[in-house]
């Protein structure tokens, strides 16, 4: 049950947000029990915290809201939608694992000569980290890992390091990034299922800008602390991999992206809907490609064996996240009454703070909150709540979303706690903590420009 009830559920949902939620909430809402129930002797104490807490929210709802039929239910659809969302998100990434275009481009990326491999990667990281989320980390930090050899470096150590400082900030700064706009991100989806009014085509093109800005200010600051005369380089003896290679990937990429946005503008679904409808119809089409020259008989058995396989080894890894992330999905709506209720909304319209200001406090709230291990989908639920409680905001529905965004990506970037952190410090053998100090003065000059950005546009 631990197993296929996340896939009936993902089924469900996903049929659900076609025809409508209330058609099918009475199947929906009860194979979320029955998953929760199942797995409930498994989880860890995180997980446990996250359920209880979130349940617990939905008690004082049904006595402080007068709406709390509609608001419970609310929540539980979201929760609903992100389950489903997780799996989908993790058969594309069990697809993009044996994908031939992954590795040749990933092999390009890391093929690049120092001049060029910081920019690179970190757009390599990028557009990884849309297509396979996590999996982007792992990938390219293995590829990383592998290339980085003292051999490589002609037998200097210091090059060694020097490389490795360099390709993994790269690496980390350009995936952070992708957290401000991607459609594919987590954080978008859950910014947007929280924030009520806001689409991602109002959201898209401020923050692609903002990405963008972010990746330039890495380079930026890789050129200042490693200008050529510390690089150290050895004489190249192998030509550069043809751009041909990327190609694929590249597509890949846009595909994705192009689909989710069509699927959101012309159907009406959520944002959270069309990502998972798109993730799971994309998945399965790429996985049985990778199995198309065999025929079609056989092939079609051989993608039935491997998602049989993917169920079996991979969809209870993703208990964790789920969980995780379907219970900050019912906070992001419980705490917004809960909030208003118990008067810090209040307190947020009695201060009045300017609208720049709010925007940073968020941010700086959000990037606080990480390095004490509370996770962004926490805090952003906090903040989104406290915020949406108040009775004269003087931040905008969308200027919300862009806080909460790079609060998302810089606290990503500065936590020893964040899964991008923990994945690479274990592929590298590395505390997780050397990355916020590699990455601090980016991280730092990306919240100043964000600054100046409120101060202007204000």
């Amino acid at each position: 049950m631990a197993v296929w009830l996340p896939v009936a559920l993902t089924f469900a949902t996903l049929l659900q947000t076609a025809v409508g939620f209330a058609v099918l909430r009475p199947l929906t809402l009860p194979l979320l029990a029955l998953w929760l129930a199942a797995t409930a002797a498994r989880m860890r104490a995180t997980e446990r915290i996250f359920a209880a807490v979130a349940l617990g929210s939905c008690v004082p709802v049904v006595w402080l809201d007068p709406h709390w039929p509609q608001t419970l239910g609310t929540a539980l659809d979201r929760a609903t939608v992100f389950v489903a969302l997780l799996t989908a998100l993790g058969l594309l990434r069990d697809a993009a694992r044996t994908s031939a275009a992954v590795r040749r481009c990933g092999a390009w990326l890391i093929a690049q000569s120092p001049s060029r491999r910081f920019l690179a990667l970190a757009l390599g990281g990028h557009g990884f980290g849309i297509a396979l989320n996590m999996g982007a980390v792992t990938l390219l930090g293995t590829l990383v890992n592998r290339a980085n050899t003292l051999q490589a470096a002609g037998g200097d150590a210091g090059i060694v390091a020097i490389r490795e400082e360099r390709m993994n900030v790269a690496l980390l700064q350009g995936f952070f990034s992708m957290l401000v706009w991607s459609p594919m991100a987590i954080s978008v989806a859950f910014s947007l299922a929280m924030v009520p009014g806001v689409s991602w085509f109002d959201m898209g093109p401020p923050a692609v800008a903002m990405a963008a800005l972010f990746i330039a200010i890495g380079w930026a600051v890789d050129r200042v602390r490693w200008p050529p005369s510390k690089r150290r380089a050895p004489p190249r003896t192998e030509p550069v991999p043809p751009a041909r290679q990327a190609a694929p990937m590249l597509f890949i990429i846009a595909g994705l992206v192009a689909s989710v946005l069509a699927l959101k503008a012309f159907s009406g679904m959520g944002m959270v809907e069309a990502i998972a409808w798109v993730a799971a119809l994309f998945a399965l089409c790429w996985l049985w490609l990778q199995y198309a020259r065999l025929g079609l008989a056989r092939a079609t058995s051989a993608w039935g064996s491997r998602l049989r396989r993917h169920v079996a080894a991979y969809v209870p890894d993703m208990r964790g996240e789920q969980v995780v992330l379907g219970a900050s999905s019912v906070l992001g709506v419980t705490l917004a009454v809960l909030l208003k209720s118990l008067g810090v909304s209040a307190l947020l319209d009695a201060l009045a703070l300017p609208g720049p200001v709010l925007a940073l406090a968020i941010v700086l709230f959000i990037i606080v909150g990480s390095q004490f291990g509370i996770v962004a989908l926490i805090t952003s639920a906090v903040a989104g709540g406290a915020v949406l409680g108040m009775q004269a905001s003087p931040l905008s529905a969308l200027g919300l979303v862009l806080a909460i965004q790079v609060g998302w990506a810089l606290s990503a970037t500065l936590s020893p706690y964040s899964g991008g952190s923990m994945i690479l410090g274990r592929i590298l053998g590395r505390n997780p903590t050397i990355f916020a100090r590699w990455n601090l003065p980016w991280a730092a000059a990306c919240l100043a420009a964000y600054g100046a950005l409120l101060a202007a546009f204000s």
